[in-house]
C-alpha cells in the first residue's frame, strides 16, 4: 500500500496497463474475482504507515527513515533486479524507492546481470527481486511465478520449491500455513474436472492476494512480448500470435519457418 502504481502505470506503461494485485484479469476463470484487483494493493499511505507502527517500527533517524528493532541502524529492503528485462525494472524499482520514503521505508535498488540475477535467487540470496508474472494467468500451467513450485525458477523461495518438486527429500519445507494450504490446493488439482480446478485455483489467488507474497504493481499490458515489430521483407508471418508465457512466446509463430523475401 506504499506503491503509487498509478503513477507506474503512466509513467512505464504509458496508462495502458492494469495496476493492482497479481491476481489474474477476471476475463478467466482463473480469476477470484474483481475486488481481489485492489485488495492490499492501492496507495494508503496513512494505512501502511499505521501497520508499520504496529510492528513496533516506530523510531526513526534523522531523515525520517524506520530503524530496525534490533537497534543495528536504519531499516534496509533490497529490491534485485536484472539488467536486460523485458521491462525497465530497475527504473521501476528506483520509482518505487521513492514512494517507499513517504512510510519511512529505505529501498536500496540493485540492478545484476541475468545469469547473476537467477544464481543469487537459486541461493535463496534476496531479499525482493522485480520480475513478470507473466504465465501465471493459466496457473496450472505455468505456476512458477505465482507459486514456490518449480526449482529451475522460483522467486518466491528456490528451498521451498526444491521441497516441493522432491516431495520434501530436498530444499526446505514451508512453515506458514497459508502458503501450505496454497501448494496443497495446487497439488489436489491433478484430475480434477474442470470447473473444480477453477475453484480450486480462485482459492490459491486468493491465499496470494491475501499474503502479498507477491507484490503486484501493474500488469495485463502489452509490456511483456506483447508488441510486435515485423520487417515487410520477412515472410511466413502469421497474422496473429498468442502472447503467453506458456506457448513461449514468439515460438507459437514458428520462426524456423520465416523467410527473406527476394
Amino acid at each position: 500500500m506504499g506503491i503509487d502504481r498509478e503513477q507506474l502505470n503512466e509513467t512505464f506503461w504509458v496508462g495502458v496497463g492494469i495496476s493492482g494485485s497479481v491476481a489474474p484479469s477476471e476475463t478467466v476463470p482463473y480469476s477470484p474475482g474483481p475486488e481481489w484487483r485492489k485488495k492490499w494493493s492501492t496507495l494508503d499511505v496513512k494505512q501502511s504507515n499505521a501497520l508499520l507502527d504496529k510492528l513496533g517500527l516506530t523510531k526513526k533517524d534523522g531523515e525520517g527513515f524506520r530503524l530496525r528493532t534490533d537497534g543495528k541502524g536504519r531499516l534496509r529492503i533490497e529490491l534485485q533486479t536484472s539488467a536486460g528485462a523485458f521491462v525497465p525494472h530497475t527504473q521501476i524499482a528506483e520509482m518505487i524507492k521513492e514512494q517507499w520514503k513517504k512510510i519511512g521505508i529505505q529501498a536500496d535498488v540493485k540492478e545484476l546481470e541475468r545469469s547473476l540475477f537467477f544464481t543469487r535467487i537459486n541461493a535463496n540470496e534476496h531479499q525482493i527481486a522485480l520480475w513478470a508474472n507473466d504465465g501465471t494467468e493459466v496457473l496450472y500451467l505455468f505456476p512458477r511465478h505465482a507459486l514456490p513450485v518449480d526449482p529451475i525458477e522460483s522467486l518466491l523461495g528456490h528451498p521451498i520449491a526444491a521441497w516441493y518438486a522432491s516431495n520434501g527429500k530436498q530444499g526446505k519445507a514451508p512453515t506458514d500455513p497459508q502458503l501450505i494450504t496454497a501448494l496443497e490446493l495446487f497439488r489436489s488439482a491433478g484430475g480434477k474436472k474442470t470447473e473444480e480446478r477453477y475453484k480450486i485455483a480462485q482459492e490459491i489467488w486468493k491465499i496470494m492476494v491475501d499474503e502479498q507474497y507477491s507484490i503486484g504493481t501493474v500488469g495485463q499490458s502489452a509490456a511483456t512480448m506483447g508488441v510486435r515489430i515485423v520487417s515487410r521483407k520477412l515472410g511466413n508471418i502469421p497474422a496473429r500470435q498468442i502472447n503467453a508465457q506458456h506457448c513461449r512466446t514468439p515460438c507459437s509463430s514458428h520462426p524456423a519457418t520465416f523467410y527473406y523475401k527476394a
